[in-house]
């Protein structure tokens, strides 16, 4: 834990959006998702996205057609109610998990998102949006399956070089390179991507601090400015034996080296210096057998050594002083161990069978040393973790097609978490349910259950200080959560579709701020909450206008109840009804060349977490992009939260007054050059075989 949490914050998206051509009962279209809006002609189109078994499939390269894309992870934010507004995938109001062709890994969810940015839109094949996964995909809860094209018995090289410049405050350059090449039975993809140079970021603090019986005020400003450097890099080869027989092996690595120099001003004066590395190194392997056995493995190794040194000075409006000047370090080194088995049946009547293993071993060695200004080692700020994770998982399920119109797919995985702190067995029923009731009406049903469990820095005892006036506390009695997600979806006529969800999270935790009374600092710790539940109805839908208007646009409403008997002397029992708003646009500026200005607007009413208060929220992030006849050369200009806003919350509950802005996604342009050559502009796409995951 030795960088500054900042507390999540709450950003939900709709529903995808689904209709139905009616030349086709469970295939949904452009123009059947669309609301009788006047003034506005709309055209029908082939099938962008499917309902079947319980998840909504999106055709990508037909999507990429009417809502363009560079790279993988920006084509996901296409999907109707897909957000990625604070820096991470989420959709429908929850963390959405990333599974890339169906295959597990030890790559964590932000080292996939990195694979996806690196990789061309045009790989994709499909996206499998899945509001309750099955436990084949050893993921729990909402996730999206990333399909790439099959290229498998074809000869063809293609590949795609970017360039570019990000301006914020300060610059920084990147390029990317990837390849794909298929001879026959054998493929190879290789990618590279090199980020150098500086980013910019701020926060700002201001606060009523209750120090004893009086109230002495706060406020400081902090601006971070830092550079880095970055090599990803990912080799995969893959050889097709034949119909449903494969082998993928691929390795993946990254080497980041940072720095970063924030200054504070105002109640506080301060400096800090923070040097960082990263290095990471993973081997994935699955092999799929023709009689519907899958085995894969997966290893990781990951280390991150760090340094850091503050030295400031807080002065508050009595002239009282506080000085911090200290120097840490720490180093986390992770090895982790994965292995699966699932096998498959396809059984008669409409009936499928499904079961499986997973065995998953880590070994976590950390440690954290904070030395004072007179050499003296720091107690609270000292510790260090030697620990094994060991998880055992079963599980089992059937998949039953009743008649043409009702489809059931049910699990069950019992897993075993074992820790230095925990040891316990837990049951995760996952189910989905289809009726395409008639043409006018279909109906989804799902329920999924996950836990989640602390990191070790956050269970331990230790105190790691961000500034003079900020403090990081672990806390040794923080205990996992559980979680429950119910969602409804309701499609009418074919033209638009709700959905009502229950998300139910007894002893969920989060990281919150606490202004003790004894002296002048600010606590950021993780507790338990008794629960945090939402409540909530979502809408979305695809429009077109012509050949010059493509997008989508979706609304949720969320009533969220939190309460904590047991935050310090502070217990709370908060209710708030939220509301966001949202979409793509994508507009054609001229009818002669392939230019288009794309809009991203994100918009959030005041919502809570714990004691926060969520100011507002407006984002907006917007694309103009060329792109040449033949599809090959292509010139970018991005925007980034053009208007440059911040994440503004508040705690004033009880005698807290404590007000935290931050900005570190700050306003950027970026201008790109983009040179694709090969097999990116296929007039037709070889079906993508899924047989292979288990499906």
């Amino acid at each position: 834990m030795n960088r500054l949490l900042l507390t999540g914050l709450l950003v939900a998206a709709a529903i995808t959006a689904n209709a139905q051509d009616n030349a086709q009962k469970d295939s949904l279209t452009m123009e059947t998702m669309m609301h009788n809006i006047p003034e506005v002609m709309v055209k029908g189109s082939r099938p962008i996205v499917k309902a079947e078994r319980g998840m909504l499939s999106y055709n990508m390269p037909l999507l990429m057609k009417q809502l363009p894309a560079d790279n993988a992870y920006e084509a996901l934010t296409r999907i109707p109610g897909v957000s990625d507004a604070t820096g991470s995938i989420s959709f429908s109001g929850n963390e959405v998990t990333l599974i890339i062709n169906g295959q597990a890994t030890t790559l964590t969810q932000e080292q996939l998102a990195e694979r996806l940015k690196a990789m061309p839109a045009a790989q994709l094949a499909k996206a499998e949006v899945m509001l309750s996964a099955p436990a084949r995909y050893h993921v729990r809860g909402m996730a999206i399956n990333i399909v790439t094209k099959d290229y498998a018995g074809t000869n063809q090289l293609s590949g795609q070089i970017i360039g570019g410049l990000v301006q914020n405050k300060y610059a920084k350059g990147f390029g990317d390179l990837y390849l794909s090449m298929q001879r026959g039975k054998f493929g190879l993809d290789a990618q590279y991507k090199l980020v150098n140079g500086n980013s910019y970021g701020e926060s700002s603090r201001i606060a009523n601090h209750p120090l004893g019986n009086n109230r002495i005020h706060y406020n400081d400003e902090t601006g971070q400015k830092s550079f880095g450097i970055t090599h990803d890099y990912r080799l995969g080869m893959n050889y097709t034996f034949s119909k449903n027989h494969r082998l993928d092996v691929a390795y993946t690595g990254q080497w980041d080296k940072t720095s970063s120099n924030s200054h504070t001003t105002g109640s506080s004066i301060s400096g800090m210096h923070h040097d960082s590395h990263e290095y990471l190194h993973n081997v994935d392997v699955n092999y799929a057998l023709p009689f519907g056995l899958t085995l894969s493995g997966s290893y990781t190794y990951y280390r991150t050594p760090q340094q850091q040194a503050l030295d400031g000075t807080m002065t508050t409006e009595n002239k009282n002083e506080t000085e911090r000047n200290l120097t840490s370090g720490s180093k986390q080194t992770i090895n982790k161990w994965m292995f699966t088995a699932d096998q498959t049946h396809s059984l008669a009547h409409g009936w499928g069978l499904s079961y499986g293993v997973k065995g998953q071993f880590t070994s976590n060695k950390s440690y954290q040393t904070t030395i004072g200004k007179d050499g003296t080692i720091l107690p609270d700020g000292t510790s260090s973790v030697d620990n094994n994770e060991r998880i055992w998982n079963i599980y089992a399920g059937f998949s039953k097609q009743i008649n043409k119109a009702i489809s059931v797919e049910a699990s069950v995985a019992a897993e075993q978490y074992h820790s230095p702190v925990w040891d316990e067995w837990r049951v995760y029923p996952t189910l989905n349910a289809l009726w395409n009731v008639n043409d006018n009406h279909l109906l989804n049903l799902s329920f999924s259950s996950n836990s989640e469990f602390p990191s070790y820095w956050s269970t331990m005892s230790n105190v790691f200080y961000s500034s003079t006036y900020t403090e990081i506390h672990g806390n040794p009695n923080l205990k996992p959560f559980s979680y429950y997600n119910v969602n409804l979806m309701w499609q009418i006529k074919r033209r638009y579709t709700l959905m009502a969800f229950a998300s139910l999270k007894p002893d969920y935790f989060v990281q919150l701020p606490y202004q003790t009374t004894d002296r002048m600092a600010v606590i950021m710790k993780e507790t338990n909450f008794d629960f945090s539940n939402s409540y909530g109805l979502q809408a979305s839908a695809i429009f077109s206008a012509g050949k010059w208007l493509n997008g989508n646009v979706f609304a949720v409403g969320t009533y969220k109840h939190d309460k904590s008997s047991h935050f310090f002397d502070l217990p709370f029992d908060r209710k708030k009804l939220s509301v966001i708003l949202g979409g793509t646009a994508s507009v054609k500026l001229c009818s002669t060349q392939d230019l288009r200005l794309i809009l991203n607007p994100f918009i959030q009413s005041k919502a809570i977490q714990g004691v926060y208060d969520i100011s507002p929220i407006f984002r907006m992030d917007a694309k103009l992009q060329w792109s040449s006849h033949d599809g090959k050369w292509g010139l970018r200009l991005n925007g980034s939260n053009i208007f440059n806003n911040q994440f503004d919350t508040r705690s004033v509950q009880g005698n807290q007054d404590y007000r935290m802005k931050v900005n570190y996604n700050w306003a950027s342009f970026t201008f790109a050059v983009i040179y694709k050559f090969g097999g990116y502009k296929e007039k037709t796409v070889k079906e993508v075989d899924t047989s292979r995951m288990g499906h």
